[in-house]
């Protein structure tokens, strides 16, 4: 997922292909987020926290309950934000006890480790992530980061492992859903990627750009068009930076499959504006649709 890119993205006239956005670009896209430790988050009750096995694994327990979010919401995203799974985790209407409980120490870890991964030294963030799970093995966001760690290190049963575990700790808790739908769109597993961002929806259905992208492209291989539009629509509304160039393709895909050419050229041209990689085949693709419009 770090590495390369998944799935080739390409809407070609005759079959298609939904992309996955690769975690190296929506790495490289964020917007900012400094990173400080929070001394401040050591303050209040700590849930008891059992030992992690020798294999770095922990059964932990699930902390499901949920308070209204009475935190600076900024303050968590630059606390917790590692990749877009967890920043979008941040923005959560909500906000549980097991993330409101995150001490100080494993915190440090988690961004050192954090900083690492950014620069691909992954071994290195690893250790790190690991370290900020002993202090805090229900820290739900190093759980959704060491997933992608191990992903990076193709890795693929241990990361999946590692999000269903954020789940597990935190079900809540919206990156975890989405960490998780990405591994299932990139294996074609819809009914799982439905099931995951329908999950993710329900936990926030205004704010997050990625539920929306994975819902469309469930829809659109069941062949629900007009949900896949309708979600897809939305993907691209509250993609106000631009980091799932991705979702352009999608609605491209389902113009495509409504027979309707002017659109998907259209969303094409929008594809290219901001196109990640090379993308010599959706200029092929838009080649012939602009070859075959009418005079």
């Amino acid at each position: 997922m770090y590495a390369a890119v998944r799935h080739a993205a390409i809407c070609v006239l005759s079959v298609v292909v939904v992309a996955t956005p690769s975690l190296a670009q929506k790495q490289t896209s964020q917007p900012p987020n400094p990173f400080s430790p929070n001394s401040a988050s050591d303050a209040g009750p700590t849930p008891p926290m059992p030992i992690l096995g020798s294999d770095g694994w922990s059964a932990g327990f699930a902390v499901s309950t949920v308070v209204p979010n009475p935190i600076d919401t900024g303050r968590l995203a630059e606390l917790e934000a590692c990749n877009s799974w967890t920043e979008a985790g941040a923005k959560s209407p909500t906000v549980s006890v097991a993330r409101l409980a995150v001490p100080g120490k494993a915190t440090g870890e988690y961004q050192k480790g954090c900083g690492a991964f950014k620069g691909k030294r992954f071994d290195e963030a690893e250790q790190h992530v690991r370290n900020a799970l002993r202090l805090y093995p229900n820290f739900a966001a190093a759980w959704v980061v060491l997933g992608q760690i191990l992903d990076a290190q193709q890795k693929r049963e241990d990361a999946r492992k590692a999000c269903s575990q954020a789940r597990s700790v935190d079900p809540n808790y919206v990156a975890p859903f989405l960490c998780l739908a990405d591994f299932a769109a990139s294996e074609g597993n819809w009914p799982e990627v439905s099931i995951l961002s329908s999950g993710a929806l329900e936990l926030d259905p205004l704010g997050n750009a990625y539920s929306f992208y994975y819902a469309s492209a469930a829809a659109l291989h069941f062949g629900d068009l007009s949900r896949a539009e309708k979600n897809a629509q939305n993907a691209i509304k509250l993609d106000t930076w631009h980091h799932i160039p991705q979702a352009h393709l999608l609605m491209a895909q389902i113009y495509q499959a409504k027979g309707d050419s002017r659109g998907q050229a259209a969303q094409l041209r929008e594809y290219l504006k901001s196109a990640p990689q090379d993308a010599s085949s959706v200029k092929s693709t838009l080649a012939q649709l602009d070859a075959q419009a009418p005079k």
